[in-house]
């Protein structure tokens, strides 16, 4: 679920099967900061991407892998609900300790794309304050959410890396979006960076950069 690449460790790209793409603003910024860089490390959320590992080592950086929406979505995260209560409960402190625990390191970006939207609700903001903690100051974080619920812009997708405003965006699972989130729900989850900045796509994707 987490783990680190090298230049050496690059292999041959996966499947593109019902791939698009789609304009990134975000990552716009992102590549900018990338290429006026050297040996950053980066953390990028999402299933193995053979293609992304291979984009950013070739770029001198070191990149880190990591995929918890599979794991969020596992029945043993989620507790008894409170008596008179119906509302979920979930096990929000095991989950990101088991799946967000990086052995001491720190990160310049971290690419967490749309992985917010998937989430149980109630993890989501300790998932935000988790990778707050382990950015480096003037480190970035780039991350979407959808502004639907449903429709073919909301499947779940692998996003790949590219050298342009245009991101790959590739089927990657079956889950449902939990919650739209407004923009004051994403400010409060962003409370405690340095800055953020907001760009809204076309697909109804609103994409933020926040700066530690």
């Amino acid at each position: 679920m987490f783990g680190r690449f090298h230049k050496d460790r690059g292999q041959g790209s996966g499947g593109h099967g019902g791939a698009h793409s789609r304009h990134s603003r975000g990552w716009v910024d992102i590549l900018a900061f990338l290429k006026a860089s050297e040996s950053l490390r980066v953390l990028d959320f999402g299933t193995t991407s053979p293609a992304n590992i291979n984009f950013l080592t070739s770029m001198g950086h070191s990149v880190y892998m990591a995929n918890v929406v599979q794991e969020a979505n596992k029945p043993e995260w989620q507790l008894p609900a409170e008596e008179g209560s119906s509302a979920p409960r979930y096990d929000v402190e095991g989950f990101v300790s088991a799946n967000l625990d990086f052995s001491g390191r720190d990160f310049d970006v971290v690419l967490l794309w749309d992985t917010a939207s998937y989430l149980p609700p109630p993890m989501v903001p300790a998932v935000f304050n988790r990778l707050r903690g382990v950015l480096r100051p003037d480190g970035r974080l780039l991350a979407l959410f959808h502004g639907r619920i449903d429709g073919p812009e909301t499947a779940f997708s692998r996003y790949q890396l590219s050298d342009s405003e245009q991101i790959g965006v590739v089927h990657a699972g079956d889950y449902p979006v939990r919650q739209v989130y407004q923009m004051r729900q994403i400010e409060k989850l962003l409370q405690g960076f340095s800055s953020t900045r907001f760009f809204l796509g076309k697909d109804n994707a609103r994409e933020v950069i926040a700066v530690r």
